[in-house]
């Protein structure tokens, strides 16, 4: 945190001394070449939009196909010594790391800030400052089969009713949980994985206190957590198989946009195996998470965007960047890459066109969801919450009432934060 917090300070000072960037730069540069760092599926969705423009303006895009394992450190390793990219395209939980490095530089959207949701903006935010933009975003969302849920739940009372009768399911862990899937349900309990400040994350673990106690006695409740379906443990085929089996009582699953293509096909779960047949894209509804705690649900999202090199501002290049950035950040672009590869735009303008019902179920039900903390101890705040669900789930509290024990795992997490 330390790190992170000198890379803020300079990057405020480089951003005084170069004056404020703005997305919406009209002018042109004297440079027209625009050096973009990107892995092979970011450029395959984004590129052929993105080209088009620039020879319509006179502007030269050079993307540089990268792994995207090795992308991130690299940028940091290149980028001081001059020879990085100008432009950045990546996942919005790397911005921490970006940015304690010293290697992004705040960005202002002017206009097109109102064209994306809080949440979507804040996955590229550090204190409040705005270090990058949305491209497109990836959710979790309440899937249903229309075969077996004709009218989905809208209602909390609905929800819980659902979850009680053993009709949803979330592939977690007997023993890991799923921390990432599980916030469309502590969420509604008015309770976060961190606590929030300005539209971003703080260090201050956000699950506790009353609220915390009252998810972690419906973790308990044997009409509640005890009552979710694990799909054996998240095992992947039992989780797409139960929802296509029409003798199977489950007709929910929390999950993404990413298990709609199985669901699609055929296959088979169990022992002895039980086959199933494909859901037809129309029998497959994606509908926004009903709050069974009372509070608005912010499940987690990820969000892919852009962040412009702490290196540009105050060059000859600055002002053909931002017109990247501008672009990059249009409804036109990112209706483009919709239209190319089905990616769900984060400029809501654009969200608005998208026609295929089961993605844009994905884009509004994710305008509330919080993309995922960055933080570099990150990893262990997923397994420690995880493990406490997952025990709370199964009883082996320790003897501790649900409440007690979760406060405790709590506890012990944030001294491991506050020491790290």
């Amino acid at each position: 945190m330390k790190n992170l917090k000198r890379g803020v300070a300079a990057l405020a000072v480089a951003a005084v001394a170069a004056g404020s960037f703005a997305l919406a730069a009209p002018a042109q540069a004297a440079s027209s070449t625009v050096t973009i760092w990107g892995d092979q599926n970011t450029h395959d969705a984004v590129f052929p939009a993105l080209s088009k423009w620039g020879k319509t303006n006179k502007v030269t895009i050079n993307w540089v196909v990268k792994d995207f394992a090795q992308l991130r450190g690299q940028s940091i390793t290149a980028i001081p010594t001059g020879s990085g990219p100008d432009i950045i395209a990546g996942a919005h939980d790397w911005t921490g790391k970006l940015l304690g490095a010293g290697v992004i530089a705040p960005v202002s959207l002017g206009a097109n800030a109102k064209s994306f949701s809080a949440s979507a903006l804040s996955g590229f935010q550090v204190y409040g400052k705005q270090y990058g933009i949305p491209g497109w975003t990836e959710n979790i969302a309440l899937v249903y089969n229309k075969t077996k849920a004709a009218t989905p739940v809208k209602t909390g009372a609905e929800f819980a009713q659902a979850i009680a009768d053993g009709k949803v399911e979330v592939g977690f862990g007997a023993t890991s949980g799923d921390p990432y899937h599980f916030a469309a349900f502590d969420t509604s309990f008015g309770i976060s994985q961190y606590k929030r400040l300005n539209g971003t994350w703080t260090t201050q673990i956000g699950e506790g206190g009353p609220n915390g106690a009252k998810f972690a006695n419906w973790l308990a409740d044997a009409n509640g957590g005890k009552a979710l379906n694990s799909g054996n443990s998240g095992d992947w085929s039992t989780l797409v198989g139960q929802l296509q089996d029409p003798n199977s009582k489950v007709a929910y699953w929390v999950t993404g946009p990413w298990a709609i293509n199985a669901l699609e096909q055929d296959g088979a779960y169990g022992k002895p195996a039980v086959k199933t047949t494909g859901l037809k894209k129309d029998q497959i509804g994606v509908t926004v998470f009903p709050s069974i705690g009372g509070s608005t649900v912010h499940q987690f999202s990820g969000v892919r965007g852009y962040w412009e090199s702490v290196k540009v501002p105050g060059t000859a290049k600055a002002l053909v960047v931002g017109k990247v950035l501008s672009q990059l950040a249009s409804p036109e672009l990112q209706g483009a890459v919709y239209d190319l590869k089905q990616l769900i735009p984060a400029n809501q303008k654009a969200l608005a066109k998208v026609k295929d019902p089961i993605l844009l179920g994905f884009g509004k039900a994710g305008v509330n969801a919080y993309p995922m903390a960055s933080f570099v101890f990150q990893d262990n705040t997923w397994s420690t919450l995880g493990k406490a669900e997952a025990a709370i789930i199964a009883g082996n509290t320790n003897g501790k009432s649900a409440a007690d024990f979760w406060q405790a795992a709590i506890d012990t997490l944030q001294s491991t934060i506050d020491n790290s």
